[in-house]
């Protein structure tokens, strides 16, 4: 029994030697010195993939690299979606989709730089594997991009696939590319994308002008009848209609601030050259016209066919006034062309005063199937 005492009593003496604060002082310097060494480890070995990947890279299309200026037209297309730049006359790109319109310069140099350096690997060797590497051939949902030349000339076509994350995580995301000639999809050094809506290519807003710059405006619809509105001091209602018929009023008081909002952030939804099909000179058009507190005048012309608003839009302002370069600036954009809006955005103009208008000259006609109002009953004479 004194033995086993003894024995244990070691035991305990030797464990709380180790467990001095010296001690586990050590233990854990040892722990961070090896989980720095294991984490250089791992950052060194993603640091060699990531560079060993990059010295692979190949550049996919050389021959953009020496042609930039040539390039003359650029055909997207996915599924049954396609749109087309093309370069016009004076060197700027326009949409063809939508009669030349000018699209983003910017854009379009920054989409030709990216396809003329962009570079990468087959999707399968030593270094990058991809299980079941797409032939984008098959898929719909890839983007075709067709550079050419002013003589019509391919100078690089390529199918573009999705987007995946190859070692090194999401600092080396690179996207399936498949050059036309290909039979399999490479992966680009870096992600690339290309948008096919038509809106990502034309600046979408063609005004911006917020109901608190709005002093007055006109309306004329369809019909010949007229509406005016001037601002006035009222927070809650800053609009008030002028020169109505006697016995007329207004039914909603917040519909002449959504007619004085129109042109906040009108949208365009197309583009066409003016001409009599998208605006006939014997429709009968809505017209409205907005000045601004600083002498901003701006007009719309409009017409409703085939359920779309087509619309020729105009501006003007005194030359002394501080609002003329802005007037300049619209007439730059819309001179020459005509635009369909969405119905979202021409809410505030109504096709018929008859909605904002409540004539109470006249009696409302009574739903059919509905009894009239109990008349009063007749107060008795006074004694």
């Amino acid at each position: 029994m004194s033995d086993s005492k003894n024995t244990d009593s070691m035991a305990k003496n030797n464990s709380s030697k180790w467990l001095t604060p010296l001690n586990l002082l050590v233990l854990f310097a040892v722990i961070f010195v090896a989980g720095i060494v294991a984490l250089g480890s791992y950052l060194f070995l993603d640091r060699s993939i990531i560079q060993t990947v990059q010295e692979q890279d190949e550049q996919l299309f050389p021959r953009l690299s020496d042609a930039r200026q040539a390039i003359d037209g650029i055909a997207i297309e996915r599924g049954d979606d396609r749109l087309e730049l093309v370069r016009l006359e004076d060197g700027q790109w326009g949409l063809a989709n939508w009669d030349s319109y000018p699209v983003d310069e910017d854009k379009v140099a920054g989409l030709i730089d990216s396809l003329a350096s962009l570079r990468g690997v087959p999707a399968s060797t030593e270094k990058i594997t991809a299980a079941d590497v797409p032939d984008l051939r098959n898929r719909e949902t890839a983007t075709k991009v067709t550079v050419q030349d002013s003589d019509g000339s391919v100078l690089a076509d390529m199918l573009i696939g999705e987007t995946v994350a190859t070692p090194g995580g999401a600092e080396i995301n690179r996207t399936y590319v498949q050059p036309g000639d290909d039979d399999r999809a490479w992966l680009s050094a870096r992600e690339i994308a290309v948008p096919i809506d038509l809106a990502a290519w034309t600046p979408s807003v063609i005004l911006d002008i917020g109901p608190e710059r709005i002093a007055s405006a006109r309306l004329r619809d369809a019909d010949g009848n007229r509406l005016n509105i001037e601002r006035q001091e009222n927070m809650e209602h800053p609009f008030k209609p002028t020169d109505l018929p006697e016995g007329a009023r207004i039914s909603e008081a917040w519909q002449l601030t959504r007619m004085a909002g129109a042109l906040e952030k009108l949208q365009i939804v197309e583009a066409r050259k003016a001409n009599d099909i998208t605006l006939p000179p014997d429709a009968e058009k809505l017209e409205a016209v907005f000045e601004t507190l600083d002498g901003l005048r701006v007009k719309l012309a409009m017409v409703r066919k085939d359920e779309m608003n087509w619309a020729e839009i105009t501006a003007e302002a005194d030359a002394a006034s501080e609002a003329k370069p802005e007037a300049d600036a619209i007439n730059a954009r819309t001179a020459g062309w005509h635009f369909r809006l969405p119905d979202f955005a021409t809410k505030g103009l109504v096709s018929n005063t008859d909605a904002v208008i409540d004539d109470t000259r006249h009696p409302q006609p009574r739903p059919q199937g509905t009894s009239p109002a109990p008349a009063s009953e007749p107060q008795a004479p006074r004694q």
